[in-house]
């Protein structure tokens, strides 16, 4: 019996039409946007600063591979030897 590989129910995959037009559609909207709301994004430039800067912290944050529950505060790799790089200038 062979079992062939099919996407899941419900969930469907955008073709390179949709993705090219969805391209298209958000370049113009944004040359819209730069070209006849030019004050409006000036004006919100330092919340959008802060928005990335919040966005960054939470979703880049992900490549630490966890902190603290090993019993000791140094970065040790497997057998109790210190992990390449040392980690001792790992700082937040």
């Amino acid at each position: 019996m062979s079992m062939q590989h099919l996407p899941a129910p419900g969930r469907i995959r955008p073709g390179p039409w949709t993705q090219g037009l969805l391209t298209v559609l958000i370049a113009v909207a944004a040359v819209y946007l730069v070209t006849n709301h030019w004050l409006h994004i000036l004006d919100a430039l330092p919340y959008l600063w802060v928005v990335l800067m919040l966005s960054m912290h939470l979703f880049m944050h992900g490549g630490h591979g966890g902190h603290g529950g090993h019993g000791s505060s140094t970065h040790q790799g497997h057998g109790g030897q210190e992990a390449p790089g040392g980690g001792g200038g790992h700082v937040h």
